[in-house]
């Protein structure tokens, strides 16, 4: 019976080192979280709201903000609600005007909205015709049929058109709107009936479109007009004027600087990011003086994915006129990855040393029912945590959009983040290691055991 001590401490060492692996932290105790920073609230008011500061941004461990706490100094957790980013966003509205190209074609042509478009330029303008397989016998009289914008430059959706026309007299006039990608293929967008008696007149219908917010990035835009007989009518058309929306924080992004990495080689730069919030946008600023160069962004999760492609753009530092010019940061997707890779386009010197990197964080903001006595502890940085917060309704009745906006706004006490410049590698994640490492301490504990009892259970009885 001697061998039992030795089965006790292999027992033993299998489940510290499970243990060690896949650590049971309690979230509603403080100090299972990674970072604490004082947390001060008005007086007198039990709901208030907080934005979170870059440091809280830095050390999130979980999606969707979920290893968040605040604490009491009873070590209580406060009951919380995540507001609603759009609460935080308000609609930027932009006029963008643009020339109108005439569309030319027979004089027998009575409806165009079937048609194909070519492009042409002629003596420095450029004309659109219709494209058409029929031989040009006898070179017939062309005319203005209608007229194209070309939209393909603007990203933002667009919600509304104004259009610059003169109009015949005493003649309704219907104008239809289409979009197409290819100039043959076209889809209808909406139609507005345009009328005026005389010159000088106002006219009754509207010229302003409403559009539900429509894209037309990397496509045309062609407007037609008929008479009541469906006839084209004799419009000239000058411009359009479009109104783009869209979403813009009201609150300014959340800033982290990152340590800077190690550059790799001039045209590579490569780290990891010690955190789970996706980051909005980079601010790369390179080394040196009157730079410039072309980047690619890239992402992944672990080392031995592929490296996902997130956005292409040029940095640069120039001075000008004594004034120093710095790109703006680069836009990010909405993904949260762990590693990114900087490339410099090749034909171009690349980094002659590692560049300042600032990481951009869309604002978020938690609203809290203060309970219990200060000091108020905001705690942050646990993995694997479970979602703390309330819908807004339930500390909010009878809510309204945005209006957690109206309330109290509490101060964190904290200095400015630096987020550590980690060194990305290729190879086995970090995780798997660990794992692996765990199942092989296991396996050879089994083994220890095993070849134990069995030296036990061959000996002689006697022994």
């Amino acid at each position: 019976m001697r061998y039992f001590p030795m089965r006790a401490v292999i027992c033993a060492c299998v489940l510290a080192a499970s243990s060690a692996a896949w650590p049971a932290a309690d979230p509603n105790n403080t100090q299972s979280y990674a970072l604490h920073l004082p947390l001060t609230f008005n007086a007198d008011a039990p709901l208030q709201r907080l934005l979170l500061p870059a440091q809280v941004m830095v050390n999130m461990q979980s999606g969707g903000m979920r290893d968040l706490r605040i604490f009491n100094a009873q070590g209580q957790p406060l009951a919380l609600a995540l507001s609603d980013s759009a609460s935080l966003r308000q609609t930027e509205n932009r006029k963008i005007e643009l020339k109108s190209s005439p569309i030319m074609g027979s004089a027998d042509v009575a409806d165009i909205s079937a048609s194909s478009l070519r492009i042409e330029e002629q003596q420095g303008k450029r004309i659109v015709q219709i494209d058409s397989n029929a031989a040009d016998a006898g070179a017939p009289r062309k005319k203005v049929l209608g007229a194209l914008l070309d939209t393909r430059a603007i990203a933002d959706p667009v919600v509304a058109l104004a259009l610059d026309v003169d109009l015949p007299d005493a003649q309704p006039v219907t104008f239809d709107l289409q979009a197409s990608k290819d100039l043959k293929d076209w889809r209808s967008l909406a139609q507005t009936v345009l009328y005026r008696a005389e010159a000088g007149a106002s006219g009754l219908g509207t010229d302003h479109i409403e559009l539900p917010a429509v894209n037309l990035e990397d496509q045309y835009l062609r407007v037609t007009w008929t008479d009541a007989a469906r006839r084209t009518a004799p419009v000239v058309m000058r411009s359009a004027t479009l109104t783009t929306a869209r979403g813009v924080s009201s609150v300014a992004r959340v800033s982290a600087a990152l340590a800077r990495p190690v550059l790799n080689n001039p045209y590579e730069l490569r780290f990891s990011l010690p955190f789970a919030t996706p980051v909005a946008a980079l601010k790369i600023t390179p080394a040196g003086d009157n730079v410039l160069l072309p980047v690619r962004v890239l992402g992944r999760n672990d080392p031995g994915q592929p490296w996902t492609m997130m956005a292409a753009s040029v940095v640069y530092k120039l001075q000008s006129a004594g004034k120093l010019q710095t790109s703006a940061a680069i836009e990010l997707p909405p993904a949260a990855f762990r590693e990114i890779k900087i490339e410099a386009d090749k034909k171009t010197p690349g980094f002659s040393a590692p560049p300042e990197i600032a990481l951009e964080f869309e604002p978020v903001q938690v609203v809290a029912l203060v309970s219990g006595a200060a000091p108020y502890t905001l705690a942050a940085g646990l993995a694997n945590a479970a979602n703390p917060y309330l819908p807004v309704q339930s500390l909010m009745p009878d809510y309204r959009a945005a209006q957690e906006n109206g309330l109290p706004l509490a101060t964190v006490d904290g200095a400015a983040a630096l987020v550590p410049a980690t060194a990305s590698r290729d190879g086995m994640p970090t995780r798997s290691i660990v794992l692996w490492a765990v199942l092989l301490l296991a396996a050879l504990a089994l083994g220890a055991m095993a070849w134990v009892l069995f030296k036990q259970n061959s000996k002689p009885s006697g022994e």
